[in-house]
């Protein structure tokens, strides 16, 4: 059990901007893991995703998969909610045949809807992927993501609780720490960044601290929540107190750097992590 670190998306260094050549350059840096990012649509053969598996294994990469970002599981809107279920179980179907775990996801838009509401209907949604990949014996493991915007759906506490409600086995949350910050929240001491992992540890358990899925960057942000991701030598959160309470805690799973710079920032943070 160990801490991976990767790129979110294919490192600009690969040779194409293919999955594959992706997978091939993470290894060659010396990186363990990958995400593979379906942000404007699921636009990968299942042929491909068994190839990308298979060199994933061979060459010990873990991947995960980032789901589209056009979701809103929040929505009144049949249509829009029957179109977010689309595009993340075509996510889910998609990391099945390429052992990708989580499938992450931007839950949605509050939209001035009451919180009560929004929890239902996220919830039912949910629940009513979980159901559909069940009944198709896929394999899955359902990622909520810590929202960057006051707006959007997805704070420390709503995240967790979907998967205290649907089971650890089915959701586990992706703690983005830039999104944490950009909420206004402290991030810069380790005692900071222990208060959020203890609080998911203490909810969730070690299925947590042995799965973690964290996203990283630096951030510029306003009142209204995230702005653009930075390099992490910004120190917009630091990074360095992370890697800390990471390597003392025992935790382990996947750190995906989301900076401009992908595969650059991720070996920093690597290296820095095997320097403690």
């Amino acid at each position: 059990m160990k801490i991976r670190f990767g790129p979110a998306g294919v490192p600009l260094s690969a040779k194409t901007r293919s999955t594959l050549d992706g997978i091939k350059r993470c290894s060659e840096l010396g990186l363990g893991a990958m995400e593979v990012e379906f942000v404007h649509g699921v636009k990968m053969e299942s042929e491909i995703a068994l190839q990308a598996n298979k060199i994933a294994k061979d060459l010990d990469i873990e991947l995960s998969i980032h789901a589209p970002y056009y979701i809103n599981l929040c929505s009144l809107d049949k249509k829009i909610v029957a179109r977010s279920i689309y595009h993340i179980f075509s996510s889910m179907k998609i990391g099945h045949l390429l052992k990708a775990k989580p499938i992450v996801i931007h839950t949605g838009f509050y939209q001035k809807k009451p919180k009560e509401v929004c929890d239902k209907l996220v919830l039912e949604n949910y629940a009513d992927l979980i159901q559909k990949a069940k009944k198709e014996n896929i394999e899955f493991l359902l990622g909520p993501e810590l929202t960057g915007k006051p707006t959007a759906y997805g704070n420390l506490e709503e995240i967790v609780n979907l998967s205290l409600k649907l089971g650890i086995e089915n959701v586990l949350p992706v703690i983005d720490f830039a999104h944490y910050y950009a909420r206004a929240n402290p991030l810069k001491s380790e005692e900071d960044y222990k208060k959020v992992l203890d609080y998911c540890e203490k909810n969730l358990g070690e299925k947590f601290a042995k799965n973690l899925h964290i996203h990283f960057s630096g951030i510029e942000f306003t009142e209204k929540g995230e702005r653009k991701h930075l390099p992490v030598k910004s120190n917009t959160p630091p990074f360095k107190p992370l890697l800390k309470v990471l390597k003392e805690g025992g935790y382990a799973g996947k750190i995906i750097c989301e900076s401009p710079l992908l595969e650059q920032d991720a070996l920093i943070l690597q290296k820095e992590f095997e320097k403690i």
